[in-house]
Parts: C-alpha cells; structure tokens; sequence
C-alpha cells in the first residue's frame, strides 16, 4: 500500500494494462523488422468471400450487367473511432477495380455522404485501373454521389440497380441502417451479394442477406491480404497477439479462480 508522502511510479490497479502495452509494443517491433524481409509470407488463413468476390465480377462479366461497389452512406469516415473501416474498404476498392479492369467488367461506385473522403475514393480507383493498364475504363459518372442522409443514398443505390442492373454487388465498410434495403434490392434483381462490416450491431444484416459474407473483423484480415501490403499484414499479426494474450489471461484467471484465489485482488495490482 502507497505510504504517505510517497510517489508511485506506477498506479495501482494497471499493472496488466501495462503488461499488455509491453506485449504489443514487443510485437509490433517484432513484426515491423520482418516486414523489411522481402521474402517475408505470413500466413493468414484464406477467406471464401474472396474467391466469390472475383467469381461475381466474372458473373457480371458474362451477363452484361456492372459491378456495383458501395462502402456505406456513413462509409468515407475521416475523423472517428470507424476510420479503419474506411481504409479496409478502400483495400476493397482498389482490388475490386483490378478484377474489373482485367475481365472487363464496369464498375459503379456508390459515394459515401462524406465530401471529404470522395478524393481519396476516386484516386483509388483511378490508381487501380491504373494499375492493371486500363486508365480509360475509368469513368467519372460512374462514381455516383447522392448527397446526405441515409434514405437519400438508399434510394440513389436501390435506383441503380433498378435500371443498370447488377452482377455483382460489393459492399464494405462503415453501414447502419442502409444496408438491409440495398443488399435486399441487389438480391431481387438478380445479383451476387459479398460484403461485411466491422460494426458488430449490423452484421446480422450481411449474414442473412448476402451469397458470402466477411464476419466481423475478417474484413481487415481480408483487406490486408488483398493489399499485400506488408504493414497491413503485420499490424493485423499485432492485433492477434494482443488479443490471444488477453485469451491467455481469461483462461489463467479462470483457473486461479477455480482453486480458490482471490483473482479480485491479482486484478487490483
């Protein structure tokens, strides 16, 4: 117990969140130097939904209908707590771009509310054309900004697939409460659902509506694979250590408990 007049240097109660910050901090200097390893593959085990995703753009391919590619009315998040959902699904974006520069396939991006983040939305899929040497299969109407609010964007997403059609329907990131109505009309009209989102409260929608469906946090570990970008790979590695620590203290504590320790008291170090 602190006596008085004494200072410490650590406060009580924190200890394990400071064995915590130690472990991650030990892990992400570990995995940082082996991403400077060119030859460097960690393995993330491989997702369904990524082969669907490349199975829907030849899908709308062969019936002559685009590839519709949304992240949400709330999805070009700058500025809050979300904002790894908006870059996970930028990774989609580009890699959805790709795939359709390379079998030929249009491609309709639904905007965001969000003005701030188009920019950086319409430089990924200028880049991904780009990339697979396809530059003029970028088309600036085919990006399509419906303005604020979530009804607005439904209706605007809901139109599109009513009247240009839908092959493949392709949605990642941020959703709330438009989701089950676009997923559901990409349904009716024929098209191949694949999508998730990391917001717990609204996976339920994309587990009953979609053909394939990324759960929960499997849409960062698919984000990083389809990148290959070395740091996405290694700070979703970091993730999974801090997270089996964790598991790793439940199962100790729940043992120590069971024999009779007062776990109460070893939490309060």
């Amino acid at each position: 117990m602190q006596q008085s007049g004494e200072i410490a240097m650590i406060k009580t109660g924190t200890y394990l969140d400071l064995l915590l910050m130690i472990v991650m901090i030990v892990a992400t200097y570990y995995f940082y130097e082996k991403t400077k390893d060119p030859t460097w593959k960690p393995f993330i085990r491989h997702i369904p939904a990524l082969d669907a995703i490349r199975e829907g753009v030849g899908k709308s391919v062969e019936e002559d209908k685009p590839v519709h590619f949304a992240m949400g009315q709330s999805g070009g998040q700058l500025y809050s707590n979300l904002v790894s959902m908006t870059l996970t699904a930028l990774a989609f974006l580009r890699h959805i771009t790709i795939l359709c520069a390379e079998h030929g396939a249009r491609l309709i991006v639904h905007l965001p509310s969000q003005t701030e983040s188009i920019p950086l939305i319409e430089g990924t899929a200028r880049e991904g054309f780009g990339f697979a040497g396809k530059p003029e299969m970028y088309r600036r109407d085919d990006m399509r900004y419906y303005g604020r609010g979530a009804l607005t964007w439904t209706q605007g997403v809901t139109a599109s697939y009513a009247e240009e059609g839908v092959g493949l329907n392709l949605s990642i990131g941020i959703f709330y409460s438009d989701c089950p109505i676009s997923l559901e009309m990409a349904h009716i009209m024929g098209g191949m659902n694949v999508g998730g989102t990391g917001r717990w409260i609204m996976v339920y929608a994309f587990a009953m509506m979609c053909d394939y469906v990324f759960l929960g946090e499997e849409i960062y570990a698919a984000a990083a694979q389809v990148s290959e970008d070395p740091i996405m790979i290694s700070g979703i590695l970091i993730e999974e250590v801090g997270k089996f620590f964790v598991y790793i203290l439940l199962i100790v504590g729940t043992l120590l408990a069971a024999v009779g320790l007062d776990v109460a008291a070893l939490l309060s170090l």
